[in-house]
């Protein structure tokens, strides 16, 4: 079944929207595509069921190749540590194969109701827009494996690539704040590689799903995502500095608890 041309270019445009507010706020992915991906997949014919799990698996594989700029720029400027990437990374690999797993096993209803609660809670984080107090130890292995699985699983389980977790979890440990936010970057090619991998290996023989796909990821719209959020993520870094960005953040908070709450509603 050949794809309608307004539906890829809504695609495209989803991404050119998610680039903006990934370089305009240093967050986007997930928390824009899955909505996004919930009131469009209806629109191809995609059974209920599976709705919320094409729309995470499609997250994860498009922040794969938002991850790679990303965590290749920060690593540019000196923001990513390795002694932090060796403790967290293995974890996190581990936890997102573990939450695209766990997603596998949840029906659509409860996907949507993690996700919403989700997003209402990064919306009040956004809103209060405090850093977390550096009350926690310096990080090692022991502490640092079992908070990266969490980590990586929530992160699956939600379709982000798990800079909002991870970058508080460093700040609360004492780690610099560039650092963390280079390092949280860096985390998360790692962490959507191996969610993706799980959703592509666990929907891999899943009937009833649309042409195009791997597994449950949704190929057409990962491609046209990247790119868009590839092409304008640059111009919503220039944004950064020239709006008023507190205002506009407060506005997508917003958003983000409006969008929790009817995702919430429709699946009750």
């Amino acid at each position: 079944m050949p794809i309608e041309p307004y539906f890829l270019l809504l695609l495209l445009a989803l991404g050119l929207l998610n680039g903006i507010l990934a370089g305009l706020f240093g967050i986007g992915g997930g928390l824009v595509i899955v909505p996004a991906m919930v009131w469009l997949l209806p629109q191809i014919d995609v059974p209920d069921q599976h709705i919320m799990h094409m729309a995470l698996a499609t997250s994860m594989a498009t922040i794969c190749f938002i991850a790679v700029s990303s965590a290749l720029a920060h690593y540019r400027r000196g923001s990513v540590s390795i002694r932090l990437l060796k403790l967290l990374v293995p974890g996190i690999m581990v936890g997102s194969l573990l939450g695209s797993y766990l997603a596998k096993l949840m029906n659509t209803e409860w996907l949507a109701w993690i996700f919403g609660f989700f997003s209402i809670l990064m919306g009040l984080r956004m809103m209060i827009d405090k850093l977390p107090v550096a009350k926690g130890e310096r990080l090692h292995w022991q502490q640092a494996t079992p908070s990266a699985v969490v980590m990586g699983a929530l992160s699956s389980l939600v379709g982000i690539g798990g800079g909002s977790l991870v970058v508080p979890y460093l700040l609360f440990h004492k780690e610099k704040l560039v650092l963390s936010i280079g390092t949280a970057a860096a985390c998360g090619l790692p962490l959507a590689v191996m969610a993706a991998v799980g959703y592509i290996l666990l929907g891999w023989n899943v009937q009833g799903l649309p042409d195009y796909h791997l597994g449950y990821v949704y190929l057409p719209a990962m491609i046209a995502i990247a790119v868009g959020s590839i092409v304008t993520a640059p111009f919503g870094a220039y944004l950064a500095h020239r709006l008023p960005t507190k205002v506009i953040k407060r506005f997508f908070a917003l958003l983000l608890i409006i969008v929790g709450i009817k995702i919430i509603t429709e699946y009750l």
